[in-house]
């Protein structure tokens, strides 16, 4: 892992060696063998968010490129920059937030199997919602520690979905579409007679929010709107929040909502806000820390491979969090300057050791301090 931290450009096998002194083939071998992720990542997002924090959990998929066509779990996947279907690797994978510090943590990695074509699959056969759900399901026991929120974006607002994460014991929120279907709920006293009692007091106009409230007025630019509703698509009842924007040059309304009815509307936003930050968890791990260079085909090291890269950068992010003083608490994270000066660090660590000088010396450490430094976006004192 620390070796991870100081390599520049692309990290496979290769590049461990070059940097280590250890043989390729030594690190071959290592990411065959099995390691449990899953409790390394949960005691070290521990040292961060404690149990009385404020913490949802997110889930995404990730499209990796993979050339090739012996390379295990290669098929055709959603590639979101190229917005279309292409052949290639899907990443899943599932991360606690801390919404104080609005910073993103990996739990946990896996790789989307190859499923049968749709002419060869049987009844019996998972779908890709049960692989996600199964997933998740592994990690339930462990995320409950940290939070009963789990938030998703607006592809994940399907029944087989949301009904799952509803029986782990989790409250759902997540993203409908702008023309979704909801039945406004009957309150008014029911007619005396036969029949069964009314339900619905007919279907909501979306244009005009009928059926919602005013809740809240969020940064000044934003009002948030909330009301109960019935989703046919969903079947069940859900909190909706209507979030509407007042400025005339940036003109947008985003629709969004909660399987738990008794959450406050300005939550939902704040959550459903703070989800993207597992996007930036791909993208700092597929940038700086090699999640998509590894330099082999079979199941064991790709998982490895996958898993490590985003447990560097939690540990990146840990250091990062407890490096921070006062005046940096709303500084942005720069992933790039860390890895300056971890390479900077290990560089002049191997001059002074080859020289057979020592760092000891008090006049030395202002110097070192600036040489780490030499090169990074943000410049830390030490």
């Amino acid at each position: 892992m620390k070796t991870m931290m100081i390599i520049y450009g692309k990290i496979n096998f290769s590049s461990l060696a070059r940097y280590s002194g250890l043989s390729e083939k030594t690190f071959r071998r290592w990411f065959k063998k099995p390691f449990d992720f899953i409790e390394f990542n949960a005691k070290a997002i521990a040292r961060v968010i404690r149990p009385v924090d404020e913490a949802i959990a997110a889930f995404d998929p990730s499209f990796i490129n993979k050339s090739g066509s012996s390379t295990w779990g290669k098929d055709f996947f959603w590639n979101g920059c190229a917005a279309r279907a292409e052949r290639g690797l899907e990443l899943i994978s599932c991360a606690i937030i801390s919404v104080a510090h609005n910073t993103a943590y990996a739990l946990a990695t896996d790789q989307t199997p190859l499923l049968k074509k749709r002419s060869e699959r049987d009844k019996d056969d998972p779908s890709r919602i049960d692989i996600y759900l199964n997933f998740i399901k592994k990690l339930s026991t462990t995320i409950k520690k940290y939070t009963n929120f789990f938030v998703c974006d607006g592809f994940f607002a399907k029944k087989t979905f949301v009904d799952g994460i509803v029986e782990m014991g989790f409250s759902f929120i997540g993203k409908l579409r702008c023309d979704v279907d909801l039945k406004m709920i009957y309150t008014s006293a029911q007619k005396a007679g036969p029949g069964r009692p009314k339900k619905f007091a007919g279907k909501c106009d979306m244009s005009k929010l009928q059926g919602f409230e005013f809740a809240a007025k969020f940064d000044e630019e934003i009002d948030l709107f909330s009301g109960i509703f019935y989703q046919p698509a969903l079947q069940r009842t859900i909190k909706v929040v209507v979030a509407q924007r007042t400025n005339k040059n940036r003109i947008g309304t985003m629709f969004l909502f909660s399987t738990d009815l008794c959450i406050d509307p300005v939550k939902i936003f704040i959550y459903y806000k703070a989800r993207f930050q597992i996007e930036f968890v791909f993208r700092d791990a597929k940038q700086h820390v090699g999640l998509a260079d590894c330099q082999s085909r079979n199941k064991e090291s790709l998982w490895f491979h996958q898993n490590v890269s985003c447990a560097v950068l939690n540990l990146i992010k840990i250091q990062d969090f407890f490096d921070r003083t006062i005046d940096e608490k709303n500084k942005s994270f720069s992933i790039s300057s860390y890895k300056v000066r971890y390479h900077n660090k290990n560089m002049i660590e191997s001059f002074f050791h080859k020289l057979g000088f020592g760092l000891t010396s008090e006049k030395l450490i202002p110097v070192f301090q600036q040489m780490l430094n030499y090169g990074a976006i943000q410049f830390r004192k030490g």
